[in-house]
């Protein structure tokens, strides 16, 4: 067996053991969204305060990667970054074995601090690795392979979503439930990082990770007027995303009386619309192109989204509805904003470009989560009926959300294909919203273009 086809068997290998830490890593996923509210009960400030955590590692790294290039080589950052983060989740297991139930105040703060710091080891860790993978996968093959290491991450992801709502439903979402899970998920990083061990690239240190000062090259990008206008759609439409994100949780579990199980159910189905509409939405956006299908996608997810309103613990059953629409819809937009971009984005300025819309999507995902968890937490305290509070704010976002694609209306997409397949890390921030929204299956993936054949 050659090298190379070793190479490829064991990033395989290693995406199918780091799916569950993929998952534990989002404190807005269904595990750790059951565990922070349902169990630690943390409240709105404080659940605000942990789901901003991914959103402002990704702001904080994008800043700091020029200068750990220089000095750090891809293969050497995945490694250190990939044991640290799992140094700390092993750290972490002892936290969620022996922290206080009863006091959301030192348990906010831990999970605040504790997010933090994963977050940010593990934004790191996700360049420099997409840096390596792109040195040892032969770039003739690479859309095929990702595309099919993807379907294998999410069968994974599948299988410990089912595994999870099996132990939350038999255990009554204990401690003893939670623990079991997040072991699961680190031991399984730790096997990931084993593996990790056995690639052997062409250039032994995995390549050079960017170094280009980004920051020098933004006024390169004045005269982009397409991809500036997509930035600020991104970064205004992913404000109210993750502010909605950051009450659904909150909502679902604490109000409406959702089981941990229950909500893993929801993410379940929204997961499977989302893997099963994934082909069709591409073939749609081949033939009609990503900007129809984009603002079509996001106005049905949303407008979907509204049904949340009207939603009763009588009525919960409906949320199975939301999330299946929603996991159809948003799975489309996410594919066509990733298309969009690629034609966008200046070969001449890739770095600024791509630094650009992740910063900026990453600043607003950031403050809107904690504008939520601040809105909802000084509602608790006022006299008036906390429900209207849920309802009207989760209803302000979709309304507001809405005005976002006023921003692409008689933008004309370039015709060329994208000559690159890939975009290392400028998807980050969105994706992890979708998962915190449904659409776990996208906590391990990587969005490929799919190049077309000549004839």
């Amino acid at each position: 067996m050659s090298q190379t086809r070793r190479n490829l068997r064991n990033s395989t290998l290693e995406g199918l053991c780091a799916t569950p830490w993929s998952i534990l890593s989002l404190p807005g996923s269904f595990l750790m969204a059951g565990l922070l509210n349902a169990y630690f009960n943390v409240g709105p400030f404080w659940f605000g305060m942990i789901a901003a955590m991914p959103a402002l590692a990704n702001a904080i790294h994008i800043l700091l990667i020029p200068l750990i290039g220089r000095f750090m080589r891809a293969r050497d950052l995945t490694l250190s970054q990939g044991w640290l983060n799992t140094g700390l989740w092993m750290s972490g297991l002892v936290a969620i074995a022996f922290i206080p139930k009863d006091d959301p105040d030192v348990t906010g703060l831990f999970f605040t601090i504790f997010f933090g710091l994963v977050s940010l080891s593990a934004s790191f860790l996700a360049v420099s690795w997409m840096t390596w993978l792109s040195d040892f996968v032969p770039i003739r093959i690479r859309g095929r392979y990702m595309g099919n290491r993807n379907i294998s991450t999410s069968i994974s992801n599948l299988f410990f979503m089912l595994l999870s709502l099996v132990l939350l439903y038999s255990f009554d979402a204990s401690r003893t439930a939670y623990l079991i899970l997040a072991g699961i998920a680190v031991f399984g990083r730790f096997i990931s990082m084993l593996i990790q061990h056995r690639i052997v690239s062409t250039d032994p240190t995995g390549g050079a990770i960017t170094n280009a000062n980004w920051i020098r090259e933004l006024s390169h990008l004045r005269n982009e007027k397409p991809l500036l206008r997509f930035v600020l759609f991104g970064t205004f439409a992913g404000f109210w995303m993750a502010f909605s994100g950051a009450i659904a949780p909150l909502y679902a579990l604490n109000l409406l009386g959702a089981s941990p199980a229950a909500f893993t159910g929801f993410s379940i189905a929204a997961t499977i619309s989302g893997m099963a509409a994934a082909r069709i939405w591409g073939q749609l956006i081949d033939r009609h192109g990503a900007i129809p299908v984009l603002i079509i996608c996001f106005i049905a997810w949303r407008c979907g989204d509204i049904g949340w309103v009207f939603l009763t613990p009588n009525s919960l059953n409906w949320m199975y509805a939301i999330w299946i629409w929603g996991g159809t819809m948003a799975i489309g937009y996410m594919l066509a904003s990733f298309n969009l971009l690629l034609k966008l984005i200046p070969n001449s300025n890739r770095a600024a470009g791509i630094s650009l819309n992740l910063t900026t999507t990453s600043i607003a995902a950031t403050i809107a989560a904690m504008l939520a968890g601040i809105i909802l937490s000084r509602a608790e305290g006022m006299d008036i009926d906390i429900i209207t509070v849920y309802r009207g704010a989760i209803m302000t976002s979709i309304l507001c959300s809405l005005l976002a694609p006023l921003i692409l209306l008689k933008m004309k997409e370039p015709k060329t294909n994208p000559q690159l397949n890939t975009i290392n890390g400028a998807m980050r921030t969105l994706r992890q919203i979708t998962v915190n929204q449904g659409l776990t299956f996208l906590s391990n993936a990587t969005f490929v273009a799919r190049r077309k054949r000549k004839k």
